[in-house]
């Protein structure tokens, strides 16, 4: 492990914030060492130059890497291959990872590289021997660096091979990653519920300047997968108004026409076209933006001066500084919320979402990720899905997988706060995460018609017609049960939400079977996006997923006892 101990290495994520573009990666990559050089005098990480020096402070060392040895391979790259992969180092070093888990993501990449001669297909075997004959820590080591930098570069795995493969050995491998890939449920609501409450009221001029790229983002990465890079570069005349509502023109790269063809103009809802509408308004006479958020209109802080040489254009470290503070001003100091450090202090596995305590921020490409789920328990082909999130390479989509059961947690808890809080925390602040008085006034409902309370063999039913439109009484609108025989037959509950449950999971797994499929045969008659029978077969199981999880959600809401 280059004498590296297995403790001081980070675990590196999957995804990565941008693609590779010439001209735009290699001009950030220079910014990114210029000041990651001046950091410390031991640092040396000259793009031009082939050997960098990394200083590790906690073991008084420098580390380093060789671009050297890429010199004599001849890689099928429409780039210069070394530049592609100093690039991708220089995000690393950018990310914030420590020297020894940079240094040694790119060293196993580059020994990879070496053995694979590119990823080609004609060394795959030699590959995974090489893979496989290593602990399960340095396999998924491995694994995730791979990934990475097949996420950050696509075009060096076009047909998927290594992309299914990695995902096939990264799945068996057993130890715990110790750090959750996609926020909890509980925290992504909680983020959710605050900020659909924030931006209802009306801001000062200074928060509103500062805080709309928030509900810009969230608004619109939740629904169309985007990189962070990609939102932050959206045009300033990107927005356009037609007869049939406001478009959005994304800056998706051109494609070559062999590849899938992504969209890059969707169709936006109304409100949040106005909102941009309004937001390019106010904006404007701050000065020049090439970007639709503009840096220059930022509120005169220490904090962003100097932040960036361009300041005509806004970048993805000016959206994280502001998410990061946007949890610390409002989402903490305003709302009341215990933000925990995940670096300190181990995941509340357990926590109720019922309590003020948020285990893991929200990082700006994580909504990219579940506008991914979200399209698929839609029915989208996996080719469609390709499309909306800017993928050359349907490949990509095997991470999501790993995830569906995930969403499907998310997408009840997320109904079950619609059904009675109306999402709108504003109202409930005091007493919404109190859960004795929450169970009271919402989940163990008073029956709102007093003169109709109609006994059934559990629970009973509040209208005087009884006109159930579902064969068990517990999944009608109009059930209710007291606290005292909820108590009673708290069993029974239990064991048709048990049901249910594995209802729900049964139908995740025929989803991903017909999503793997797609992605495997997405050539061929049968299994292509204009397929009509596939495709009524991925929408009607998507549909009876959705049916299962309000089911779900209807039935926990109403008699959530204290393990949820």
């Amino acid at each position: 492990m280059l004498n590296i101990k297995s403790e001081e290495i980070e675990l590196l994520e999957i995804y990565v914030n941008e693609e590779f573009d010439l001209t735009r990666s290699i001009f950030e990559s220079k910014e990114i060492l210029t000041k990651y050089s001046n950091e410390n005098h031991f640092n040396q990480c000259d793009f031009d130059e082939d050997l960098w020096t990394l200083h590790d402070e906690s073991q008084k060392t420098n580390r380093y890497i060789n671009f050297d040895r890429l010199t004599n391979l001849n890689f099928k790259s429409e780039h210069n291959f070394k530049t592609i992969i100093k690039c991708w180092a220089s995000t690393l070093i950018d990310r914030g990872y420590v020297s020894g888990t940079t240094t040694l993501t790119v060293k196993k990449l580059l020994k990879t590289l070496t053995i694979s001669n590119g990823f080609s297909q004609n060394f795959i075997e030699e590959t995974f021997e090489f893979l496989l004959n290593r602990s399960e820590r340095s396999q998924l080591f491995l694994c995730n660096a791979i990934l990475n930098f097949i996420d950050y570069y696509p075009l060096i795995d076009e047909e998927g091979i290594y992309t299914e493969k990695i995902w096939e050995i990264k799945s068996k491998i057993q130890i715990s990653i110790g750090i959750r890939e996609i926020p909890s449920s509980h925290d992504i609501l909680k983020f959710s519920l605050v900020v659909e409450d924030y931006f209802k009221i009306n801001l000062s001029d200074e928060y509103y300047r500062k805080y709309f790229c928030i509900y810009l983002w969230w608004n619109l990465t939740t629904i169309i997968p985007l990189r962070i890079s990609e939102f932050c570069d959206i045009d300033r005349n990107s927005l356009l108004e037609k007869k049939d509502g406001f478009f959005l023109k994304l800056p998706r790269k051109k494609q070559n026409s062999r590849r899938i063809q992504v969209i890059d103009t969707i169709l936006i809802p109304k409100e949040l076209g106005l909102a941009i509408k309004k937001y390019l308004d106010v904006t404007d006479k701050y000065g020049k933006s090439t970007t639709l958020l503009s840096y220059v209109s930022l509120p005169i802080e220490k904090f962003y001066i100097n932040l960036k040489i361009d300041s005509n254009s806004f970048s993805t470290r000016t959206m994280s500084r502001i998410l990061n503070d946007f949890y610390t001003e409002i989402v903490s100091k305003k709302y009341g919320f215990r933000i925990m450090d995940q670096e300190n202090i181990k995941l509340i596995e357990t926590a109720s979402s019922l309590n003020k305590v948020i285990n893991r921020k929200i990082r700006p490409n994580d909504t990219r990720h579940l506008a991914f789920l979200n399209l698929m328990t839609q029915g989208y082909h996996p080719v469609e899905i390709a499309r909306l999130g800017g993928h050359v390479s349907i490949y990509s989509q095997y991470h999501y997988h790993q995830h569906l059961e995930y969403w499907v947690d998310s997408e009840v808890m997320e109904l079950m706060l619609k059904f009675n809080l109306n999402r709108n925390i504003g109202q409930l602040t005091k007493d919404i995460f109190d859960e004795n008085k929450f169970k009271e006034k919402f989940i163990l409902r008073p029956n709102e018609n007093k003169d109709v309370k109609i006994p059934l063999s559990i629970g009973y039913c509040t209208d005087p017609t009884q006109n159930c439109k579902v064969e068990e009484h517990v999944f009608c609108d109009a059930w209710r049960i007291s606290f005292d025989e909820y108590k009673e037959k708290a069993e029974y509950i239990k064991r048709i939400i048990n049901e249910k449950e594995s209802n729900a999971k049964l139908l995740v797994h025929n989803l991903i079977n017909l999503n793997q499929i797609a992605i495997k045969g997405f050539k061929s008659d049968l299994n292509s996006e204009d397929n009509v029978l596939f495709n009524r077969e991925l929408q009607e199981t998507s549909k009876q997923l959705k049916h299962s999880l309000y089911q779900l959600a209807m039935l926990k809401e109403k008699v959530t006892t204290n393990e949820y």
